[in-house]
């Protein structure tokens, strides 16, 4: 996050203006961005239950924390970046929202997140990962310039806290298999990215056990509508997601459990 914000932010919370400016850092976006912001807010008012419980795993600088809490929800936000946890502190209220900072993982524990102080939803846990969208977009060389380490927490620890969410939403750049790795109860609706530059940590969340029961949909970019008319299974949802043709190469996984069939 730019010095800048943090020094703003850190005035208006000493003059106790904080959340009664917090809307002005998406109209510093610019209008796209507010149109987008828009058009999710409508998207998930269709998939979240009244006074949901929501967690927001990888929550970065909350746009879609305050999302979900405008719809109502009680959202449990996960972000290790300090600088990131600390903005959506200052930026939302904590009758709504709990901002945790830690990232998700198979166990419970101390992971080393690579710090990305260029684009701060550019931070991950996957050395991997970081490694293959370099190769991809030069512009990605060198934005890791330094390392910290977090808390991890599993999955079945928040849900052990707070209870089962309505939906989970995960985007921990290349970190996705682990992330499921420490949850052994699916929610109704939860969803995590994928990035067809380096799509495998996204497939093998996929072939979770946790989702042998369920169906999928997807979203591009940023979610605003699904891609599908009709959600479809495991194997379906790879083949889609593997010859997506020219056009965004990352966007959303979406599963639900699927109806069971009468007897």
């Amino acid at each position: 996050m730019h010095t800048s914000r943090r020094r703003v932010e850190e005035l208006l919370w000493i003059a106790g203006l904080n959340r009664a400016a917090a809307p002005l850092w998406d109209v510093f976006r610019g209008r796209r961005a507010l149109r987008t912001i828009r058009l999710m807010r409508d998207f998930y008012s269709h998939l979240l239950p009244k006074d949901a419980l929501v967690f927001d795993i990888g929550a970065n600088l909350g746009t879609m924390t305050r999302i979900f809490a405008s719809l109502g929800a009680r959202v449990v936000a996960v972000e290790p970046n300090p600088d990131c946890a600390r903005h959506i502190q200052l930026s939302t209220s904590q009758k709504s929202v709990e901002v945790l900072q830690a990232t998700i993982g198979a166990t419970n524990g101390l992971g080393v997140l690579k710090v990305s102080d260029r684009k701060d939803k550019m931070s991950s846990l996957s050395a991997e990962w970081c490694e293959a969208v370099s190769k991809e977009n030069a512009d990605y060389l060198g934005m890791w310039k330094r390392e910290m380490t977090v808390p991890v927490i599993t999955l079945d620890a928040l849900v052990e806290r707070y209870g089962l969410p309505a939906y989970i939403k995960i985007d921990v750049e290349g970190y996705e298999e682990e992330a499921l790795k420490g949850l052994s109860q699916c929610p109704p609706l939860l969803s995590f990215e994928f990035n067809k530059v380096f799509p495998e940590p996204a497939l093998r969340a996929l072939d979770s056990p946790l989702l042998q029961r369920a169906i999928f949909n997807y979203t591009l970019v940023d979610p605003v509508k699904f891609e599908l008319q009709d959600w479809i299974g495991h194997d379906q949802l790879k083949e889609t997601i593997l010859n997506l043709g020219a056009g965004p190469k990352l966007g959303d996984i979406f599963a639900r459990e699927s109806p069971r069939k009468p007897a």
